[in-house]
Protein backbone atom coordinates (compact mmCIF):
# COMPACT_ATOMS: atom_id res chain seq x y z
CA UNK A 1 0.00 0.00 0.00
CA UNK A 2 1.38 3.36 -1.00
CA UNK A 3 1.84 6.26 1.35
CA UNK A 4 -1.05 8.17 -0.19
CA UNK A 5 -3.35 5.19 0.17
CA UNK A 6 -2.37 4.73 3.81
CA UNK A 7 -3.09 8.38 4.53
CA UNK A 8 -6.52 8.06 2.85
CA UNK A 9 -7.43 4.99 4.89
CA UNK A 10 -6.35 6.57 8.18
CA UNK A 11 -8.21 9.77 7.35
CA UNK A 12 -11.38 7.76 6.65
CA UNK A 13 -11.05 5.96 9.97
CA UNK A 14 -10.63 9.25 11.84
CA UNK A 15 -13.61 10.84 10.05
CA UNK A 16 -15.77 7.78 10.74
CA UNK A 17 -14.81 7.86 14.41
CA UNK A 18 -15.71 11.54 14.67
CA UNK A 19 -19.01 10.99 12.84
CA UNK A 20 -19.86 7.96 14.96
CA UNK A 21 -19.05 9.88 18.13
CA UNK A 22 -21.31 12.73 17.06
CA UNK A 23 -24.15 10.30 16.32
CA UNK A 24 -23.74 8.62 19.71
CA UNK A 25 -23.68 12.00 21.43
CA UNK A 26 -26.86 13.01 19.61
CA UNK A 27 -28.57 9.75 20.53
CA UNK A 28 -27.44 10.12 24.13
CA UNK A 29 -28.64 13.71 24.35
CA UNK A 30 -31.93 12.78 22.70
CA UNK A 31 -32.45 9.90 25.12
CA UNK A 32 -31.63 12.11 28.06
CA UNK A 33 -34.05 14.79 26.86
CA UNK A 34 -36.78 12.18 26.45
CA UNK A 35 -36.17 10.76 29.91
CA UNK A 36 -36.05 14.26 31.40
CA UNK A 37 -39.36 15.15 29.76
CA UNK A 38 -40.94 11.92 30.97
CA UNK A 39 -39.56 12.63 34.43
CA UNK A 40 -41.07 16.10 34.45
CA UNK A 41 -44.49 14.81 33.37
CA UNK A 42 -44.37 12.03 35.97
CA UNK A 43 -43.38 14.48 38.69
CA UNK A 44 -46.17 16.86 37.64
CA UNK A 45 -48.82 14.12 37.76
CA UNK A 46 -47.57 12.99 41.16
CA UNK A 47 -47.57 16.51 42.61
CA UNK A 48 -51.07 17.19 41.29
CA UNK A 49 -52.33 13.86 42.65
CA UNK A 50 -50.95 14.57 46.12
CA UNK A 51 -52.62 18.00 46.15
CA UNK A 52 -55.95 16.35 45.34
CA UNK A 53 -55.40 13.71 48.03
CA UNK A 54 -54.76 16.49 50.54
CA UNK A 55 -57.89 18.36 49.42
CA UNK A 56 -59.90 15.24 50.16
CA UNK A 57 -58.29 14.96 53.59
CA UNK A 58 -59.21 18.58 54.37
CA UNK A 59 -62.79 18.00 53.18
CA UNK A 60 -63.04 15.01 55.53
CA UNK A 61 -61.27 16.69 58.45
CA UNK A 62 -61.24 20.47 58.74
CA UNK A 63 -58.27 20.41 61.14
CA UNK A 64 -55.99 18.31 58.90
CA UNK A 65 -52.54 19.92 58.75
CA UNK A 66 -48.96 18.71 58.05
CA UNK A 67 -46.67 21.31 59.59
CA UNK A 68 -43.31 19.80 58.60
CA UNK A 69 -42.31 18.58 55.14
CA UNK A 70 -43.39 14.95 54.91
CA UNK A 71 -42.18 12.47 52.31
CA UNK A 72 -44.57 10.41 50.19
CA UNK A 73 -43.89 8.06 47.27
CA UNK A 74 -46.52 7.81 44.55
CA UNK A 75 -46.19 6.24 41.08
CA UNK A 76 -42.48 5.71 41.64
CA UNK A 77 -41.98 9.39 42.41
CA UNK A 78 -40.79 10.74 45.73
CA UNK A 79 -42.41 13.97 46.87
CA UNK A 80 -42.40 16.13 49.96
CA UNK A 81 -45.48 18.06 51.02
CA UNK A 82 -46.85 20.14 53.84
CA UNK A 83 -50.23 21.64 54.72
CA UNK A 84 -50.22 24.85 56.75
CA UNK A 85 -52.37 27.85 57.62
CA UNK A 86 -51.34 31.12 56.05
CA UNK A 87 -52.75 34.55 55.27
CA UNK A 88 -53.74 36.05 51.93
CA UNK A 89 -54.62 39.69 51.33
CA UNK A 90 -53.60 40.53 54.90
CA UNK A 91 -56.92 39.47 56.40
CA UNK A 92 -57.92 36.14 54.83
CA UNK A 93 -56.68 33.00 56.57
CA UNK A 94 -56.45 30.06 54.17
CA UNK A 95 -54.87 26.62 53.95
CA UNK A 96 -51.69 26.37 51.88
CA UNK A 97 -50.67 23.06 50.26
CA UNK A 98 -47.08 22.76 49.03
CA UNK A 99 -45.83 19.73 47.07
CA UNK A 100 -42.33 19.24 45.64
CA UNK A 101 -41.93 16.09 43.52
CA UNK A 102 -38.67 14.55 42.21
CA UNK A 103 -38.66 11.68 39.73
CA UNK A 104 -36.16 9.11 40.99
CA UNK A 105 -34.58 8.19 37.61
CA UNK A 106 -33.93 11.77 36.58
CA UNK A 107 -30.36 12.50 35.45
CA UNK A 108 -30.58 15.81 37.27
CA UNK A 109 -31.12 14.99 40.96
CA UNK A 110 -32.15 18.60 41.63
CA UNK A 111 -34.99 18.50 39.13
CA UNK A 112 -38.27 19.04 40.98
CA UNK A 113 -41.82 19.88 40.00
CA UNK A 114 -43.57 22.13 42.49
CA UNK A 115 -47.29 22.76 43.03
CA UNK A 116 -48.68 25.28 45.49
CA UNK A 117 -52.42 25.45 46.09
CA UNK A 118 -54.57 27.54 48.43
CA UNK A 119 -57.92 26.38 49.78
CA UNK A 120 -60.19 27.04 52.74
CA UNK A 121 -61.46 24.94 55.58
CA UNK A 122 -64.56 22.94 54.56
CA UNK A 123 -67.26 25.24 53.30
CA UNK A 124 -70.62 24.78 51.70
CA UNK A 125 -71.13 22.68 48.60
CA UNK A 126 -73.98 21.55 46.36
CA UNK A 127 -74.63 17.85 47.11
CA UNK A 128 -74.55 15.75 43.92
CA UNK A 129 -78.04 14.42 44.66
CA UNK A 130 -79.38 17.95 44.08
CA UNK A 131 -79.90 17.60 40.35
CA UNK A 132 -82.39 20.42 39.85
CA UNK A 133 -84.38 23.19 41.47
CA UNK A 134 -86.70 20.35 42.49
CA UNK A 135 -85.38 16.78 42.75
CA UNK A 136 -87.86 13.97 43.42
CA UNK A 137 -88.39 10.23 43.51
CA UNK A 138 -91.79 10.42 41.77
CA UNK A 139 -93.79 12.38 39.19
CA UNK A 140 -94.08 15.99 40.35
CA UNK A 141 -97.02 17.12 38.20
CA UNK A 142 -99.62 17.33 41.00
CA UNK A 143 -97.12 18.53 43.59
CA UNK A 144 -95.83 21.56 41.72
CA UNK A 145 -99.13 22.16 39.86
CA UNK A 146 -98.76 25.62 38.30
CA UNK A 147 -95.75 26.99 40.23
CA UNK A 148 -92.71 28.67 38.69
CA UNK A 149 -89.79 26.23 38.75
CA UNK A 150 -86.43 27.56 37.56
CA UNK A 151 -83.08 25.76 37.37
CA UNK A 152 -81.13 28.85 36.34
CA UNK A 153 -78.60 29.77 39.03
CA UNK A 154 -79.86 32.70 41.10
CA UNK A 155 -77.76 34.84 43.39
CA UNK A 156 -79.11 35.80 46.79
CA UNK A 157 -80.27 39.13 45.33
CA UNK A 158 -82.28 37.19 42.68
CA UNK A 159 -80.00 38.14 39.80
CA UNK A 160 -79.05 35.24 37.51
CA UNK A 161 -75.61 33.78 36.77
CA UNK A 162 -75.77 33.14 32.99
CA UNK A 163 -75.06 29.55 31.94
CA UNK A 164 -74.39 28.36 35.50
CA UNK A 165 -77.64 26.62 36.38
CA UNK A 166 -79.06 23.11 36.29
CA UNK A 167 -82.29 21.24 35.56
CA UNK A 168 -85.60 22.70 36.66
CA UNK A 169 -86.80 19.23 37.66
CA UNK A 170 -84.95 15.95 38.08
CA UNK A 171 -87.01 12.85 38.77
CA UNK A 172 -86.41 9.13 39.00
CA UNK A 173 -89.69 8.70 37.08
CA UNK A 174 -91.27 10.42 34.11
CA UNK A 175 -92.48 14.03 34.26
CA UNK A 176 -95.77 15.52 33.15
CA UNK A 177 -96.89 19.13 33.31
CA UNK A 178 -100.64 18.95 32.91
CA UNK A 179 -101.34 21.93 35.17
CA UNK A 180 -99.07 24.31 33.27
CA UNK A 181 -96.18 24.99 35.58
CA UNK A 182 -93.83 27.65 34.22
CA UNK A 183 -90.48 25.92 33.66
CA UNK A 184 -87.01 27.44 33.26
CA UNK A 185 -83.48 26.16 33.66
CA UNK A 186 -80.07 25.63 32.12
CA UNK A 187 -79.42 22.91 29.54
CA UNK A 188 -76.51 20.51 29.51
CA UNK A 189 -74.96 22.86 26.94
CA UNK A 190 -75.14 25.78 29.42
CA UNK A 191 -77.99 27.47 27.57
CA UNK A 192 -80.47 29.29 29.79
CA UNK A 193 -84.18 28.69 29.18
CA UNK A 194 -86.59 31.31 30.51
CA UNK A 195 -90.05 30.44 31.83
CA UNK A 196 -92.24 28.54 29.42
CA UNK A 197 -95.11 26.05 29.37
CA UNK A 198 -94.01 24.69 25.97
CA UNK A 199 -92.71 21.10 26.43
CA UNK A 200 -90.67 21.44 23.23
CA UNK A 201 -88.65 24.07 25.07
CA UNK A 202 -88.72 23.07 28.73
CA UNK A 203 -87.96 19.47 27.79
CA UNK A 204 -84.29 20.47 27.58
CA UNK A 205 -84.19 21.41 31.27
CA UNK A 206 -86.10 18.42 32.67
CA UNK A 207 -84.35 15.22 33.71
CA UNK A 208 -86.66 12.21 33.61
CA UNK A 209 -86.12 8.59 34.71
CA UNK A 210 -82.74 9.36 36.24
CA UNK A 211 -81.07 6.00 36.93
CA UNK A 212 -79.49 6.44 40.32
CA UNK A 213 -76.86 3.76 40.85
CA UNK A 214 -77.15 2.59 44.42
CA UNK A 215 -80.79 3.83 44.41
CA UNK A 216 -82.35 7.19 45.19
CA UNK A 217 -81.44 8.46 48.68
CA UNK A 218 -83.83 7.48 51.46
CA UNK A 219 -82.65 9.78 54.28
CA UNK A 220 -81.50 13.41 54.62
CA UNK A 221 -78.05 12.23 55.77
CA UNK A 222 -77.68 10.24 52.55
CA UNK A 223 -78.36 13.36 50.50
CA UNK A 224 -75.49 15.20 52.16
CA UNK A 225 -73.30 12.12 52.47
CA UNK A 226 -72.99 12.01 56.26
CA UNK A 227 -73.26 9.05 58.63
CA UNK A 228 -76.82 8.45 59.75
CA UNK A 229 -77.79 10.59 62.71
CA UNK A 230 -75.44 13.47 61.87
CA UNK A 231 -78.12 16.01 60.93
CA UNK A 232 -80.35 15.13 63.89
CA UNK A 233 -77.35 15.51 66.21
CA UNK A 234 -76.56 18.94 64.75
CA UNK A 235 -80.21 20.00 65.08
CA UNK A 236 -80.34 18.82 68.69
CA UNK A 237 -77.08 20.60 69.52
CA UNK A 238 -78.56 24.01 68.71
CA UNK A 239 -75.41 25.10 66.85
CA UNK A 240 -75.98 28.07 64.51
CA UNK A 241 -79.57 28.27 65.76
CA UNK A 242 -80.42 24.68 64.77
CA UNK A 243 -83.61 23.12 66.18
CA UNK A 244 -85.11 19.65 66.56
CA UNK A 245 -88.78 18.71 67.02
CA UNK A 246 -90.20 15.20 67.42
CA UNK A 247 -93.80 14.42 66.46
CA UNK A 248 -95.31 17.93 66.69
CA UNK A 249 -98.79 16.74 65.70
CA UNK A 250 -101.14 18.18 63.11
CA UNK A 251 -99.52 21.63 63.03
CA UNK A 252 -95.91 22.75 63.08
CA UNK A 253 -95.53 26.45 63.86
CA UNK A 254 -94.15 29.00 66.30
CA UNK A 255 -95.39 26.90 69.21
CA UNK A 256 -92.80 24.32 68.22
CA UNK A 257 -90.00 26.35 66.63
CA UNK A 258 -88.28 29.71 66.94
CA UNK A 259 -88.44 31.88 63.82
CA UNK A 260 -86.68 32.90 61.67
CA UNK A 261 -85.16 29.48 61.08
CA UNK A 262 -81.40 29.07 60.71
CA UNK A 263 -78.89 26.23 60.80
CA UNK A 264 -80.48 22.76 60.60
CA UNK A 265 -84.18 22.55 61.43
CA UNK A 266 -85.13 18.89 61.78
CA UNK A 267 -88.79 17.95 62.24
CA UNK A 268 -88.94 14.19 62.83
CA UNK A 269 -92.36 12.67 62.27
CA UNK A 270 -92.77 9.09 63.48
CA UNK A 271 -96.42 8.99 64.62
CA UNK A 272 -97.99 9.03 61.16
CA UNK A 273 -99.90 12.27 61.76
CA UNK A 274 -100.25 14.39 58.62
CA UNK A 275 -99.42 17.95 59.59
CA UNK A 276 -99.21 21.50 58.30
CA UNK A 277 -96.03 23.60 58.51
CA UNK A 278 -96.58 27.31 59.09
CA UNK A 279 -93.70 29.81 58.82
CA UNK A 280 -93.97 32.82 61.10
CA UNK A 281 -93.13 36.02 59.21
CA UNK A 282 -90.55 38.00 61.16
CA UNK A 283 -88.63 40.29 58.84
CA UNK A 284 -87.65 40.33 55.19
CA UNK A 285 -84.17 41.38 56.33
CA UNK A 286 -83.75 38.08 58.20
CA UNK A 287 -85.44 35.36 56.10
CA UNK A 288 -85.73 31.75 57.22
CA UNK A 289 -82.66 29.93 55.98
CA UNK A 290 -80.49 26.84 56.28
CA UNK A 291 -81.66 23.24 55.87
CA UNK A 292 -85.29 22.47 56.69
CA UNK A 293 -86.03 18.74 57.07
CA UNK A 294 -89.38 17.04 57.58
CA UNK A 295 -88.75 13.31 57.63
CA UNK A 296 -89.98 10.03 59.08
CA UNK A 297 -88.97 6.35 59.01
CA UNK A 298 -88.65 4.98 55.47
CA UNK A 299 -89.55 8.42 54.07
CA UNK A 300 -93.08 7.94 55.41
CA UNK A 301 -93.92 11.39 56.79
CA UNK A 302 -96.65 13.48 55.18
CA UNK A 303 -96.93 17.27 55.34
CA UNK A 304 -100.07 18.48 53.61
CA UNK A 305 -99.23 22.17 53.56
CA UNK A 306 -96.19 24.41 53.81
CA UNK A 307 -97.13 28.07 54.00
CA UNK A 308 -96.48 31.40 55.69
CA UNK A 309 -98.59 32.90 58.44
CA UNK A 310 -99.25 35.87 56.16
CA UNK A 311 -100.71 34.66 52.87
CA UNK A 312 -99.48 37.69 50.95
CA UNK A 313 -95.90 37.34 52.23
CA UNK A 314 -93.15 37.40 49.61
CA UNK A 315 -90.33 36.42 51.99
CA UNK A 316 -88.66 33.28 50.62
CA UNK A 317 -87.11 30.38 52.46
CA UNK A 318 -83.39 30.45 51.58
CA UNK A 319 -81.52 27.15 51.48
CA UNK A 320 -82.36 23.47 51.09
CA UNK A 321 -85.77 21.98 51.91
CA UNK A 322 -85.98 18.19 52.32
CA UNK A 323 -89.31 16.40 52.77
CA UNK A 324 -90.73 12.94 52.24
CA UNK A 325 -94.24 13.71 50.96
CA UNK A 326 -95.32 17.35 51.00
CA UNK A 327 -98.10 19.20 49.20
CA UNK A 328 -99.63 22.69 48.97
CA UNK A 329 -96.34 24.60 48.85
CA UNK A 330 -97.62 28.15 49.39
CA UNK A 331 -94.16 29.61 49.80
CA UNK A 332 -91.25 30.86 47.68
CA UNK A 333 -87.96 28.95 47.91
CA UNK A 334 -84.52 30.17 46.90
CA UNK A 335 -82.15 27.21 46.80
CA UNK A 336 -83.60 23.74 46.10
CA UNK A 337 -86.20 21.18 47.15
CA UNK A 338 -85.68 17.42 47.38
CA UNK A 339 -88.48 14.95 48.12
CA UNK A 340 -87.59 11.43 49.26
CA UNK A 341 -90.91 9.57 49.04
CA UNK A 342 -91.69 7.48 45.94
CA UNK A 343 -95.38 8.14 46.64
CA UNK A 344 -96.00 11.82 45.99
CA UNK A 345 -99.44 13.31 45.36
CA UNK A 346 -100.95 11.88 42.16
CA UNK A 347 -104.64 12.82 42.48
CA UNK A 348 -105.17 16.27 43.99
CA UNK A 349 -104.17 19.51 42.31
CA UNK A 350 -103.06 22.75 43.93
CA UNK A 351 -103.98 25.77 41.86
CA UNK A 352 -103.06 27.99 44.80
CA UNK A 353 -99.39 27.45 43.93
CA UNK A 354 -99.56 29.66 40.85
CA UNK A 355 -98.06 32.76 42.47
CA UNK A 356 -95.16 30.92 44.15
CA UNK A 357 -91.75 29.82 42.90
CA UNK A 358 -88.72 27.64 43.48
CA UNK A 359 -85.50 29.15 42.11
CA UNK A 360 -82.30 27.11 42.11
CA UNK A 361 -79.46 28.93 43.88
CA UNK A 362 -76.04 27.39 44.42
CA UNK A 363 -75.20 30.31 46.74
CA UNK A 364 -78.20 29.54 48.96
CA UNK A 365 -77.43 25.81 49.01
CA UNK A 366 -73.74 26.39 49.76
CA UNK A 367 -74.70 28.75 52.56
CA UNK A 368 -76.92 26.07 54.07
CA UNK A 369 -74.46 23.20 53.72
CA UNK A 370 -71.67 25.48 54.93
CA UNK A 371 -73.40 25.69 58.32
CA UNK A 372 -73.45 21.89 58.43
CA UNK A 373 -69.79 21.61 57.37
CA UNK A 374 -68.83 24.02 60.13
CA UNK A 375 -70.79 22.06 62.74
CA UNK A 376 -69.67 18.61 61.53
CA UNK A 377 -66.06 19.61 60.85
CA UNK A 378 -66.20 18.13 57.35
CA UNK A 379 -68.02 18.34 54.05
CA UNK A 380 -70.26 15.49 52.96
CA UNK A 381 -69.06 12.63 50.79
CA UNK A 382 -69.40 13.74 47.19
CA UNK A 383 -68.66 10.25 45.87
CA UNK A 384 -72.11 8.93 46.75
CA UNK A 385 -74.09 10.15 43.74
CA UNK A 386 -73.40 8.47 40.41
CA UNK A 387 -75.91 8.45 37.59
CA UNK A 388 -76.23 5.55 35.19
CA UNK A 389 -78.11 5.48 31.92
CA UNK A 390 -75.18 7.06 30.10
CA UNK A 391 -75.06 9.98 32.49
CA UNK A 392 -71.70 8.99 33.90
CA UNK A 393 -70.41 9.90 37.32
CA UNK A 394 -71.67 13.09 38.89
CA UNK A 395 -68.47 13.58 40.85
CA UNK A 396 -65.48 11.85 42.38
CA UNK A 397 -64.31 11.82 45.97
CA UNK A 398 -63.20 15.28 46.98
CA UNK A 399 -64.35 16.88 43.74
CA UNK A 400 -66.59 19.91 43.91
CA UNK A 401 -66.79 20.09 47.69
CA UNK A 402 -63.34 21.46 48.57
CA UNK A 403 -62.79 24.57 46.51
CA UNK A 404 -59.36 25.74 45.41
CA UNK A 405 -58.74 29.46 45.57
CA UNK A 406 -55.41 29.49 43.71
CA UNK A 407 -53.27 26.82 42.03
CA UNK A 408 -49.67 27.50 40.96
CA UNK A 409 -47.29 25.17 39.07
Amino acid sequence: MGKASLILVLSSIVLFSIYNTNINDSIHLGSKATIERYSEIQAKQTANSIVNIVLTEIAENASYRVTYATEKTLFGTTAKYRVIDTVLNVADTVVKIEVKALFETSFDEDKYFTVTAFTTSPKGWVPPFIRGAWTANADLNNTISDMYIDGRDYNLDLTINPGQGTYAVSSSTGFTNVDGAEIGGTTVGDVDVSFTTDPNVWGDVIEQNAAWLGSFPTTPDEILGYPEGTLIAIAQSGVNGSQYVLDPGSKIDSDDLNFPLTGVTYVEITDGIEGKFKFLDVSAATPDQGILIMHGPSASSRVKEIARSEKESTIPFVGLMITDYSFHHHIDILGAVLQLSPNLEDEKNCNGNQDHWVYYSSAAIEGATGMVAEAAGSSGNAALATLGGGGGPVSALGTGRQKVLFWYE
